[in-house]
């Protein structure tokens, strides 16, 4: 058990770097339309950060849960319960997202890594809210700020 919980710690520890940086990337690229006082952000660049933040984020689960697939697909106790990368792929999408439709499980002991990846998974979602509600937060400051100054 050991073991699976000292794979489990090491995937979660590169999605939590992926997660960081990715994080870091994405403040540093949207701050610098909040960075200078009064300036002017149109709808349509609001619209353009929200959606290329949120395709971006997304982009980091799918990194995030192809981690988690390269694991079950390749390690030798669970590439058993997967014949084709693919489904590795997809039980580690419906387990990241907690959605766990059960069509396809691993009979291994080292299934508890779906728990392990579910809980990863929430959290990092979270953690991706967060970053959302934060840049939401930073937007409608700036239009305060820009309705005040007119």
């Amino acid at each position: 058990m050991f073991r699976i919980l000292l794979v489990g710690a090491v995937i979660i520890t590169i999605n939590v770097i992926i997660q960081a940086l990715g994080n870091v990337l994405l403040a540093r690229k949207t701050n610098h339309h909040f960075s200078m006082e009064n300036r002017s952000i149109s709808n349509v660049s609001i619209a353009k950060i929200l959606t290329l933040s949120f395709l971006f984020i997304t982009l980091l689960h799918f990194s995030q849960t192809f981690v988690w697939a390269i694991c079950f697909y390749m390690h030798p106790s669970t590439s058993v319960d997967f014949h084709t990368f693919s489904e590795a792929l997809y039980f580690s999408l419906v387990t990241f997202t907690t959605l766990g439709y059960g069509d396809i499980t691993m009979s291994s002991p080292w299934r508890l890594l779906a728990g392990i990846e579910a809980i990863n998974g929430i959290m990092l979602i979270g953690w991706s809210t967060a970053m959302m509600y934060s840049l939401i937060q930073k937007i409608n400051k700036t239009l305060e700020v820009k309705g005040s100054n007119t």
